[in-house]
Order: C-alpha cells, then sequence, then structure tokens
C-alpha cells in the first residue's frame, strides 16, 4: 500500500465512503488532541452532543452506565444520520457497546509520548514514570479494539494533523464520506493548538438536525461482529 509521506493520518479496515448513515468515535489518551479530532467531526456535520464545553466531550458518555449509553446510542440513531462522540478512554467501554452502535467508524488519536506525559504530569500532578506507562497501555488498548472490531478505522497523527490542518480535514471528510459542512478557513483556525475553543464562538456552522427518515433512507451498513 502506498501512502502519501505528508500523510496526517492512516486508516485500517477501509469501508464504502459512502452518505450511509455512521457513528463517529472519537478517542485516544487524556491530553492527547482527541478535542481537536472531535472539533473536525463537528464541522463535516456531526452531532457530537448537546451544549459541549470546549473539550468537546459529550457528558452523556463520559463516566455514565452501560445502560444509560445504550439508551442515548438508542435515541441519538432516532434522531441523527450522523452522529458520534468524543471520550479520550472510551475503549475501556465500546465492546460493552458493540451492538448498539450503528456503522462504527473508530477515529482513534495518537500523540506524541513526552508531550502527552508532560500534560498529565502538568494537569493530572501524575508522577512522571506513572503517566508514561498509563498512556503505553490505553494506547495498546485503543489499538487493539480497533483490530478486533475490523471496521473503519483512521489512526490520526495529532502533530501532523496540526501541522497540515487542511489536509488532515480532507484525509477525515474522505474517511467519513462527509463534506465540510463549514467555512473550511475557519474550521482550519478552530483546530490550531494552543488554547482550548468554544467551537460554537470560532466557525460558522449552520449544521441540519437529520430526520427519522432521512436515517432509514441512508440504509446504513451493521457492525461488524469479530
Amino acid at each position: 500500500m502506498k501512502i502519501d509521506r505528508h500523510a496526517t493520518s492512516i486508516g485500517l479496515f477501509p469501508g464504502e465512503a459512502t452518505l450511509s448513515a455512521k457513528t463517529a468515535i472519537v478517542f485516544g489518551v487524556a491530553r492527547g488532541g482527541t478535542s481537536m479530532v472531535a472539533g473536525a467531526a463537528r464541522g463535516l456535520g456531526f452531532y457530537m452532543g448537546h451544549a459541549l464545553e470546549n473539550n468537546n466531550e459529550d457528558l452523556e458518555f463520559s463516566y455514565k452506565s452501560l445502560e444509560q449509553m445504550k439508551n442515548t446510542i438508542r435515541a441519538r440513531n432516532v434522531q441523527y444520520r450522523k452522529w458520534g462522540w468524543k471520550f479520550p478512554a472510551a475503549a475501556n467501554y465500546l465492546d460493552e457497546l458493540l451492538a448498539h452502535v450503528r456503522n462504527p467508524h473508530l477515529i482513534v488519536v495518537c500523540r506524541d509520548l513526552a508531550a502527552t506525559s508532560a500534560g498529565h504530569v502538568r494537569w493530572h500532578q501524575r508522577e512522571t514514570s506513572f503517566a508514561i506507562s498509563d498512556i503505553l497501555l490505553q494506547t495498546q488498548k485503543n489499538i487493539l479494539l480497533a483490530f478486533r472490531w475490523r471496521v473503519p478505522a483512521l489512526l490520526v497523527s495529532y502533530e501532523k494533523a496540526t501541522l497540515r490542518p487542511a489536509k488532515f480535514i480532507g484525509e477525515l471528510s474522505q474517511f467519513l464520506g462527509e463534506p465540510v459542512e463549514v467555512d473550511r478557513e475557519k474550521l482550519i483556525a478552530y483546530l490550531a493548538p494552543g488554547k482550548y475553543k468554544k467551537f460554537e464562538d470560532s466557525v460558522t456552522a449552520d449544521l441540519p438536525t437529520d430526520t427519522q427518515e432521512q436515517v432509514q433512507a441512508a440504509e446504513p451498513a451493521a457492525p461488524a461482529t469479530a
């Protein structure tokens, strides 16, 4: 397989890039760039949750019970053709949700180990060796889940995505089979590193709420059961 040396991501188990209903799940490790990538998914028109904080993290999938998350998935499948959520440690519970997730598309964010560890030490007051060990373990869980599910997955380099945001947006758009639905230049500015930004204040968006009829017409693919 030929890989563009300027690519910001690499795909696993590619599916058909269609406009079928799909669920984008963004995960990685805390302080690892998942907020930025979830914002890019919002720029592709994906509903990623209600009243999100600047980190784009949906509280309905953050430290909720499995039954609560299953109920949320059922409701969102009815309301939205394209939706998803971001939670850095989602790999810790995703296996229990597989049967309920419609056409999952996994987006695994990978960031430089030294930078991520420094973030854990700074923000979470973790001991350095523990932070490094925990990040390595979570990264292994993320990759093994993608191998196990064998559904479309995109491994994103946070560093390369921030270095080449326009290319990253194009790759994510191709992976999800969805056009960019917001001002591309404003989305690129939103993705710039440095501080958390509120999506609604940074990107001009008029993203539609999909109806049940649109969902039914999309004929979504069933998730794999590896």
